[in-house]
């Protein structure tokens, strides 16, 4: 199929002379197919042979490019510096992950594309696409692969391909993960310096991250075990997975384990101990719940956090979809902050590399009409951790002499925790008093709390990780988790989370400074400014992603919220309920704050804990 459409292309461009690249493995016989038919070059832009070192001073008619998947593209990007400009282009990726929406590239801006005569996506069997662009005159190749990619990812314009492995500076005797990955590597490593973190390639983040994760499985573990010298995972009777030499793991290979329950890690004979730790910290980066004994030693690469999450791993407690997926979102937060392109740059620097991006800075505003909750309000943000906080406080009607507001200012202060204090008056609607916040904001980002809900520690730096991998302008989480006050129970809402959505709850906006200057802040409304922010969003081309829930816990009383819905709403096919105090263990809940109890509190477990509908 893409050998018959790539040689059309060529035949419609009028092609003489034509270059093919290939990357990934297995696209080589595609590529060589091409170059037989048509006798043209063959570069294999994966393993970098075939180039001269600069880009090729000759433009080509068309130039063609066959990746297997998207995270294969991706890192090829910064190898098409090599490539000859063209005029003609077909780029095919051969199999990708389901996806939302289709794949458009991304042009680049400055008019380099002022040229373009033609351009077409089409889908590809296996969930593959094919792009092809016709111009004037010639262009730059790696414009036109970086446009693609980027389509490909979606969101926001950011990096788009991931770092190279931090190997490549070392001496020909020194180990690298490139030659580690292959077969008996274990034998051929015995004897050499002991591997870190920064030896293992690093996730590419915005291909492979929790994007798609199901909370809802079948009973089926698969194992990844050895199998004539490589690891393959095995589910039931039939290979799922064949680990590559060098353990990268793509977004198709992610998509098609999203059904089971779990992975069990069968440490021992693999594929070598870089590729076995790649594979497993690109698994764990995306959410697939691992299970396994404590690594070994020389899994050491995975990091402290990881080893103790897979040695720890409650299998049985597995057959539970919350259990599951709060293993899942400890996973993925371990390994992303770790193995991640941005952290990996962190980590570098902190060892004396190259200076790495600043962390942003994330400015709560805290907007409230009841001097009785700041404290709690306070309490909430306080326990973030993991990322640079200050707040905005609108006192919204009173002033810091109401009583217990400035005791609980004083609270939050101590220990040099910064907070801006404003007074706005009460006949200012809503929207305008968290505009009048966020203009006193010195934050890279801002994130809206309220004032009466519960927050895990976690929340803000899962949604600063989730605006990275996803690319999103607004990220957020579903209301999933509700405690009804009034009726003593808390329930979980069946909502579909890691996805890119329309709607995130008000009381977990996390966005960029310009993207509200682009929008014009919230809507001066009194009610209703959270979803006015979402349809801006969208409307000016801003994408939404919504995270987990579990870090969130919304409280309902019986009156009182702009929210007019009734408390059966909060009933209506509830993914889970019980009686009492019950959220998620990622909330890390204080005793401090949890409600007060109105019936007696139940485990999930009991047969008085409510239904599981």
């Amino acid at each position: 199929m893409i050998e018959a459409l790539l040689t059309r292309a060529r035949r419609a461009h009028g092609a003489r002379r034509v270059l093919v690249a290939h990357t990934g493995p297995g696209a080589a016989a595609t590529a060589t197919a091409l170059v037989g038919e048509s006798g043209s070059r063959l570069v294999d832009l994966g393993r970098g042979r075939g180039g001269t070192g600069g880009r090729a001073k000759r433009p080509v008619d068309l130039l063609v490019l066959v990746a297997v998947t998207a995270a294969d593209l991706r890192a090829a990007v910064p190898r098409a510096e090599r490539l000859p400009d063209a005029t003609g282009f077909g780029i095919a990726v051969r199999s990708t992950a389901p996806r939302q929406s289709p794949p458009l590239p991304s042009p680049p801006g400055l008019g380099q594309w002022a040229g373009l005569l033609y351009s077409r996506t089409r889908r590809l069997p296996d969930e593959g696409w094919l792009w092809e662009f016709s111009f004037a005159d010639p262009v730059e190749a790696a414009l036109v692969l970086d446009a693609v990619a980027r389509g490909l990812t979606g969101g926001r314009r950011g990096p788009g391909w991931a770092a190279p492995p931090s190997a490549r500076n070392r001496v020909v005797t020194d180990p690298s993960w490139l030659h580690l990955g292959g077969r008996g590597a274990v034998a051929r490593a015995a004897g050499t310096a002991r591997l870190s973190v920064g030896d293992v390639p690093v996730v590419d983040e915005r291909v492979v991250n929790p994007r798609g994760f199901s909370r809802t499985s079948t009973p089926r573990v698969g194992r990844l075990v050895s199998r004539g010298g490589r690891w393959v995972l095995v589910a039931g009777n039939g290979v799922r997975w064949r680990v590559p030499e060098d353990g990268a793991v793509s977004d198709l290979d992610v998509a098609e384990l999203r059904d089971l329950r779990a992975v069990r890690v069968e440490w021992g004979r693999h594929s070598g101990p870089l590729a076995a730790v790649r594979a497993v910290a690109g698994l764990a980066a995306a959410g697939v719940p691992l299970l396994g004994s404590r690594p070994p030693l020389w899994a050491r690469p995975l990091g402290k956090e990881l080893h103790d999450l897979l040695a720890n791993a409650p299998e049985e407690g597995l057959a539970d979809e919350l259990v599951r997926e709060e293993h899942s979102v400890r996973l993925r937060r371990a390994a992303l902050r770790l193995h991640g392109a941005h952290g990996r740059a962190r980590l570098l620097a902190e060892a004396g590399g190259p200076v790495a991006p600043p962390e942003p800075s994330v400015s709560v505003v805290l907007c409230t009409r009841r001097p009785e909750m700041v404290g709690f309000a306070l309490r909430q943000v306080a326990r973030q951790r993991g990322v640079d906080v200050e707040v905005v406080l609108a006192l919204h009607g009173f002033a810091v002499d109401a009583p217990g507001v400035a005791a609980a200012i004083a609270e939050y202060r101590r220990g040099g925790r910064s907070l801006l204090v404003w007074e706005p008056p009460g006949d200012l609607v809503f929207g305008s008093v968290l505009n009048g916040a966020i203009a006193r904001a010195s934050g890279t980002l801002v994130a809206k709390m309220d004032d009466d809900d519960w927050y895990g520690p976690d929340h803000l730096s899962d949604l600063v990780l989730a605006r990275r991998y996803s690319g999103a302008e607004l990220v957020g989480c579903a209301a999933e988790f509700h405690h009804l006050e009034h009726l003593g129970l808390t329930v979980r809402r069946l909502v579909p989370s890691e996805v890119f959505a329309q709607h995130v709850t008000g009381a977990s906006i996390l966005t960029d400074r310009t993207t509200l200057e682009e929008v014009g802040g919230f809507r001066p409304l009194r009610v209703d400014e959270d979803a006015g922010l979402l349809d801006d969003v969208r409307d000016a081309g801003g994408s939404t992603y919504r995270i987990h829930g579990l870090g969130c816990v919304i409280r309902r009383r019986g009156t009182g919220h702009t929210w007019s819905e009734t408390s059966g709403y909060f009933l209506r096919e509830p993914l889970r309920q019980w009686r009492g105090w019950r959220p998620s263990a990622l909330l890390e809940s204080s005793p401090e704050d949890a409600p007060a109890p109105t019936t007696e509190t139940t485990t999930p477990d009991s047969p008085t804990a409510g239904s599981d509908r």
